[in-house]
């Protein structure tokens, strides 16, 4: 994952970063559309991720409103 952070430093608008969950492959990370190295099989993995942001506790709650259209 941290390679996918150094390879894209900065997004610009309208670029897209998408974590998703997909079954039966695992989390799959992509970047403009374009999937990110191997999916992470656990779904620990996934579920961590979105505690980071939509958690009890999120690193933004600002953000965490705007990603679930409270805000």
């Amino acid at each position: 994952m941290g390679e996918v952070f150094a390879r894209h430093k900065r997004l610009m608008p309208g670029d897209t970063f998408t974590i998703d969950w997909v079954p039966g492959s695992g989390t799959v990370i992509s970047v403009k559309g374009q999937p990110q190295g191997e999916p992470f099989k656990e779904p620990e993995f996934f579920n961590a991720l979105l505690r980071i942001w939509v958690g009890k506790s999120p690193a933004d709650h600002l953000l965490k409103d705007a990603l679930l259209g409270t805000r």
